[in-house]
Parts: C-alpha cells; sequence; structure tokens
C-alpha cells in the first residue's frame, strides 16, 4: 500500500475549510457574505476539516510509534490553542481569575481541549467560540490508533461502527432523549446562553461527529483502490449531496450526516486532480489552525471598533485576521511542531 500523497491539495482543502468558516461567521456579524456559504459555510468549513482530520491522523497513527504519534498530537494542537486561549480570555478580559477560582475543574477542562464534554466548562469558560471542535479532534485522537490497527484488515467494520454511533447519537439527540443527560450541568450554567447553544452542546457531540473521520479514515484505508475510480464521480456526489443540502436539511434528522458524504465525495475529487498549487489558498491552508484560533475574536472586535465602515471593515478584518495568524503560525505553531519533530527524531546508534 502506497503512502498518501502529501500534495498542496491538503492545504487546499484546509484552505477552503477555513474560507467557508470565516464567511460563515462574518456574515453573522456584519450581515455581508456570499450566498449559501452564508448559512452552510461554518458548517461545511467544520466536516471538511475532520474528514481531513479523518485522513491525515489514520496516516499519522499508521506511521509513527505511538510515543511518537502522542507527542506530534499534542505539540501540534495545544501550544497555539493555550496562546490564544489565555491572551483572549485574561488580556481580552473574557475570563477574571475569580471565575477561575470558583470552578476549577470547569477551567482545567478548556486548558485540556475537554470542554465540550461539559457545559458548564464549553460556555462559561469558552472564549474562542470555536474550541467545541478542538474537544471533538483530541477524542479522535485518543481514538484513532486502535481504529488503524483494525481498520488495517476491517476499513469497513470501522465505518460500520462509527456509522452506528453517529447515526444512534444523532436520533437520541434529536428526540431529546439526552437531555437529562446534561440538565443539571446547564442549570449550572453562569453566562446567559441560548437554547441553540444547549442543542450545539447535545447535538455536535463527539458521537454525532465520529462518522465524518470514519469517512476520511477510509479514503485513507482504500486510498490505493480509490485511485481507480473514475474521476467524475465523486464531482458528482458531492455536487448533488452539497447542492440539495438547504432541501434535505430540514426533512430528517440524519441531514448532516449526509452533507459530511458530500464534503468526503469532495474530498476524494480534489485529491484525485492534477498536482498543481494556488499559492494563497495553500498559504491560507498552512496557517488554517492559526486562523481558526483567532477569527471569532477579531471578528467581533472589529464589528464594534470598525463597523461603521461598512465594506470596508471586511478588509481590516481580512488583513488583521491574516497578520495574527501568520505571527502566531511562525511564533507558536511552527516551533512547536519543529519541536515534535526533533523529539521523535530517532537516535544515531
Amino acid at each position: 500500500m502506497t503512502q498518501p500523497r502529501h500534495t498542496a491539495h491538503f492545504d487546499h482543502l484546509r484552505g477552503l475549510a477555513i474560507v467557508g468558516v470565516l464567511v460563515h461567521h462574518v456574515h453573522v456579524h456584519t450581515g455581508m457574505g456570499i450566498p449559501y456559504l452564508n448559512t452552510y459555510g461554518g458548517l461545511l468549513g467544520v466536516q471538511l476539516f475532520f474528514v481531513l482530520s479523518g485522513y491525515l491522523i489514520a496516516d499519522s497513527a499508521s506511521r509513527h510509534p505511538l510515543g511518537s504519534y502522542a507527542w506530534h498530537r499534542i505539540l501540534r494542537i495545544f501550544p497555539a490553542y493555550w496562546v490564544a486561549y489565555l491572551f483572549v480570555g485574561f488580556v481580552g478580559r473574557r475570563i477574571a481569575w475569580a471565575q477561575v477560582q470558583d470552578n476549577p475543574i470547569a477551567f482545567l477542562l478548556n486548558l485540556l481541549n475537554l470542554q465540550q464534554l461539559d457545559p458548564v466548562a464549553l460556555i462559561d469558560f469558552d472564549v474562542l467560540s470555536v474550541s467545541w471542535t478542538l474537544t471533538i479532534e483530541v477524542l479522535w485522537y485518543l481514538l484513532a490508533p486502535l481504529i488503524v490497527w483494525v481498520g488495517r484488515k476491517r476499513p469497513w467494520a470501522v465505518l460500520l461502527i462509527l456509522l452506528a454511533v453517529s447515526a444512534s447519537w444523532t436520533w437520541l439527540a434529536s428526540t431529546g432523549r439526552l437531555d437529562a443527560l446534561f440538565a443539571q450541568r446547564f442549570s449550572e450554567i453562569q453566562r446567559p446562553h441560548t437554547p441553540g447553544q444547549i442543542q450545539l452542546f447535545v447535538q455536535a457531540g463527539f458521537p454525532a461527529q465520529a462518522l465524518h473521520f470514519g469517512w476520511g479514515a477510509l479514503l485513507y484505508f482504500y486510498r490505493d483502490r480509490l485511485a481507480s475510480v473514475p474521476k467524475w464521480l465523486p464531482w458528482a456526489v458531492s455536487l448533488a449531496l452539497l447542492a440539495l443540502l438547504p432541501v434535505y436539511i430540514g426533512l430528517t434528522p440524519f441531514s448532516l450526516l449526509i452533507s459530511g458524504l458530500g464534503m468526503a465525495a469532495f474530498m476524494l475529487a480534489v485529491l484525485g486532480l492534477p498536482a498543481f498549487e494556488i499559492a494563497p489558498l495553500a498559504w491560507t491552508g498552512k496557517v488554517s489552525y492559526s486562523i481558526y484560533l483567532l477569527h471569532f475574536p477579531i471578528i467581533v472586535y472589529c464589528h464594534h471598533k470598525f463597523g461603521g465602515l461598512g465594506a470596508a471593515n471586511l478588509v481590516v478584518i481580512g488583513l488583521l485576521i491574516a497578520l495574527c495568524a501568520a505571527v502566531m503560525h511562525r511564533l507558536v505553531e511552527a516551533p512547536g511542531m519543529a519541536l515534535a519533530r526533533r523529539i521523535t527524531r530517532p537516535k544515531p546508534a
């Protein structure tokens, strides 16, 4: 089985994912944006990130011993997150030290990127407004070595198990049968919150998202066989499923599982393209994690400070996000990844 080609297309996909998230969140605060992405960009961008992670983390877990794999994952996600979280939280005065003293466990869950497991930790201590997805990523990192061990021989068994988990959780959540599990903790939340946040917590938990990672892992396990799939087929599947999203999203509780399949087909289609690089999109993909961490607080800040500028505010938002993300990537992300490579480099005999 060949190793996956880490072409610029992976960065292109990351770039497209973060653009979708950005357009959605800019629209929420400014009313400006791009039709379709205004409504669905955040959803599809996050799903594409999850499918990508399913593929790339399955690759990482396959190639590295468990200790090396752990170091790569820890130093990839935590240093930049800690800088963003602590800076926005304390310098931006979103968290008070007295609040930490009153509820140190909820604060610790945020530092460990496990905030999505507890309503108080997520809603009272979240300052980035996107960190719920990082809990989903961390749980996938923990599960991926087992998935790879099973998936080497039975990839479809892995997908069927994850399908059963996601479908079951989605159905239970949509019917309110899981609400009682979290009712007590929701009653202890201090910050003002909306039913939408409660719904996000219950319906967007890791079990509901697991299938997206499963699609990515399946693309990894079957990458050689899928190379012979007609090039038009994944394009047709993704176009159909994503174009019809506004139609079926209200018809079934499983609509997000269907759109996840559309994103997996889209990823397969893009990876099947000839090698080329679109430099601005590839750069956006390379710094997409820093953009993801910082973009929401920057959008909110610019909307309050420069909202009167109208469309010119979009330029300010874009430039500030690009600048802050470039600095974060250069000073925090890249050194963290380099440190992981040094720690895990085989020692000379």
